[in-house]
């Protein structure tokens, strides 16, 4: 798992491709040691029909991977976008409460995006990625005692619901971010990929045996293609070091404009 986790995508793809190849080769080999020992010459026309089947078989298992890991990264997306809307809201609705627990609620506010936007860039590194989320739960806990300092303050206001549920979707949200970028594709089915991938090689070599005109290019290219597929899924399943990530603009993007709303409601603050 360590692996396929941290070693570079081409890595995975070359020694990946030298594997079936050499999978292939091997089913080549022993193919024409058999037939020459048994005297046999002829294929055998099921023998190709299983070899299609196989090969079939193999791209479904592909296929529903990749739906599977392109799922996991919809999930991804779909999270940042709900939290940056999340914490837009939030900021808002702080605004409807008085002084002095409005400039607390937007301070910590802006304390809260920076722990978010640590968390963002701390990427694969998990030391980074807990001391973000350490910090982001400091800010909470800080958040949410200023808020109910100021509910029970105004138990009478209509606005108490609408602040508490704005403010705890945010947090949720933030918890369900971690969540969704630990959901990977179980490594029992990329390992059942793999092993069937060079069966399927092996056996494909195999059928070659008796064959007298043989292309080993095009065979050579499909299982190549094979390998650039795995990786390619590897690649979706990487949430913070492959080439295909989730960006964090839309967040930061709610986070400039909330700290141009603070910056400009700091400025028109009447001065005492």
């Amino acid at each position: 798992m360590y692996w396929f986790e941290q070693a570079p995508l081409w890595i995975i793809w070359l020694t990946l491709s030298l594997s079936l190849i050499v999978a292939m080769v091997a089913g080549y080999s022993c193919g024409k040691l058999v037939r020459r020992g048994s005297g046999e010459s002829d294929s055998s026309d099921s023998q190709g029909f299983l070899m299609s089947a196989a090969l079939a078989l193999l791209g479904l298992l592909i296929a529903f991977t990749f739906s599977m890991a392109s799922a996991r990264l919809d999930a991804r997306r779909g999270a940042l976008l709900e939290e940056a809307n999340a914490v837009g809201t939030t900021y808002l609705r702080f605004q409807i409460v008085d002084e002095p627990y409005r400039s607390a609620l937007s301070k910590d506010l802006l304390s809260y995006l920076d722990a978010r936007h640590a968390f963002f860039e701390a990427g694969a590194d998990p030391s980074a990625v807990d001391r973000a989320d350490d910090l982001t739960g400091r800010v909470e806990s800080r958040m949410w005692d200023t808020l109910a300092g100021w509910v029970s303050r105004h138990e009478a206001s209509t606005s108490n619901v609408s602040l508490l549920q704005a403010t705890n979707d945010m947090f949720d949200l933030a918890a369900s971010d971690r969540v969704v970028r630990e959901a990977r594709v179980p490594i029992t089915i990329i390992r059942a990929i793999v092993i069937y991938s060079l069966i399927a090689a092996f056996l494909l070599g195999q059928s070659f045996a008796p064959k007298k005109d043989i292309r080993p290019f095009a065979a050579t290219t499909v299982f190549v293609l094979v390998a650039l597929a795995i990786s390619l899924i590897l690649d979706l399943d990487r949430p913070a070091t492959g080439t295909i990530t989730v960006s964090s603009v839309p967040f930061d993007r709610a986070a400039a404009s909330i700290r141009a709303m603070e910056t400009a409601r700091l400025a028109n603050r009447p001065s005492n």
